[in-house]
């Protein structure tokens, strides 16, 4: 029983952190609007840039008018995908002016060309308040990392471009998790007795099976979120999750933990609704991530019961026990971003989500174990 209890354990951690990186990389709410190809890119130009070791926070969540898209390295960018370059270009001016005075403008990387050229007469034409070389043009636009049909196609669920995009987002989470799952599974071989060797081979066949599970449910998830049968499944996660914290707030302490908690995670003081805002956005996106995590554990054990090779009894233990698992994960996975956050942003985040979701989905594994035990 003890392997399925770790098996347990990786996995609530496992979709408490799959689900911090599908809230921190993607705005998939926005992905079904018409100018969704949009953020789509300024998600994936995001990414790219965490992955060639840039710092980036993406302050264009806010919707702050004329504001940046993200900072990266200490350089704000604002983000513009059209169908065409002089759309893009368009898109930056308003009233014969260029609108992000400082900025760097990112324009489909197909387009590159086009769009310094008709920066450069814009410049000429004095459209860009305090410039008046057009040779600065290739200094203010920049090649994004994907072009426009790349973006459009990241936007859409069962395309290359947007399995390709999701995984990367769940990169840093799987490997994490890869890391967790060598370390326990070669902890308990050594303590079961096998020799070093025995235990590497342990620990490595369990990494592959926890890794290849973590990133097939958090790119399953992300594909989900995209198409309408997902996203009417986050809007009822979102309203569950609205009652359950409108219940939490009721009392002074349950308040307190609940801006607490939201202010950690996004960096600022935010209080009533907003707060719990916050909170709902991560409990959707883990309800659904859970629940594919859940099924995923559940369907192998409901085969071998049907097959005779486990009782009915041991099926009902262990799918009550997963569950429990994951969803005290998530709980203890979201303090623990929280405080990660606090620390480091972004990967802080997810190795907060990790270590807070083991705590979680440890206890709540063990509980349910327990009194299943109590039985036998």
């Amino acid at each position: 029983m003890k392997k399925v209890n770790d098996k347990t354990v990786i996995n609530s951690a496992s979709a408490t952190c799959s689900a911090q990186s599908t809230n921190n990389y993607m705005q998939y709410p926005k992905y079904r609007n018409k100018q969704g190809h949009g953020w789509a890119a300024e998600d994936a130009n995001a990414m790219a840039d965490r992955l060639s070791g840039k710092k980036v926070e993406q302050v264009g969540r806010d919707n702050c008018l004329n504001g940046a898209d993200r900072i990266s390295n200490g350089i704000e960018i604002q983000t513009k995908y059209c169908s065409s370059p002089s759309k893009t270009i368009g898109a930056a001016f308003s009233d014969g002016s260029y609108r992000y005075g400082g900025m760097k403008l990112e324009v489909p990387k197909e387009q590159y060309d086009e769009c310094v050229r008709l920066m450069a007469d814009k410049i000429r034409s004095g459209q860009v308040p305090g410039i008046t070389d057009p040779a600065v043009a290739k200094d203010i636009v920049i090649k994004g990392n994907c072009t426009y049909n790349q973006a459009v196609n990241i936007a859409k669920a069962g395309t290359l471009d947007s399995v390709k995009f999701d995984v990367k987002t769940q990169s840093v989470s799987c490997s994490i998790t890869c890391g967790f799952s060598f370390v326990l599974g070669y902890a308990n071989a050594i303590r079961s007795g096998k020799s070093h060797g025995e235990a590497l081979k342990t620990a490595s066949v369990q990494m592959a099976k926890s890794g290849g599970t973590s990133l097939v449910v958090g790119v399953g998830t992300q594909q989900l979120l995209r198409t309408t049968v997902g996203r009417s499944m986050a809007s009822a996660a979102t309203n569950s999750a609205r009652t359950i914290l409108d219940v939490a707030t009721t009392t002074q302490v349950g308040k307190t933990v609940v801006e607490k908690t939201a202010s950690a995670l996004v960096g600022k003081e935010v209080v009533g609704q907003a707060a719990k805002n916050v909170i709902a956005k991560g409990m959707r996106t883990n309800m659904i991530t859970g629940g594919i995590m859940l099924a995923a554990q559940t369907i192998p054990d409901a085969v071998k019961m049907c097959k005779g090779k486990m009782s009915a009894a041991e099926f009902a233990e262990n799918t009550t026990s997963n569950a429990a698992g994951i969803g005290a994960g998530y709980a203890g996975g979201t303090f623990g971003a929280a405080l990660g956050t606090f620390v480091c942003p972004g990967v802080g985040t997810v190795i907060g989500g990790l270590v807070g979701g083991v705590a979680g989905g440890l206890a709540g594994s063990s509980v349910v174990r327990g009194v299943f035990s109590l039985f036998k």
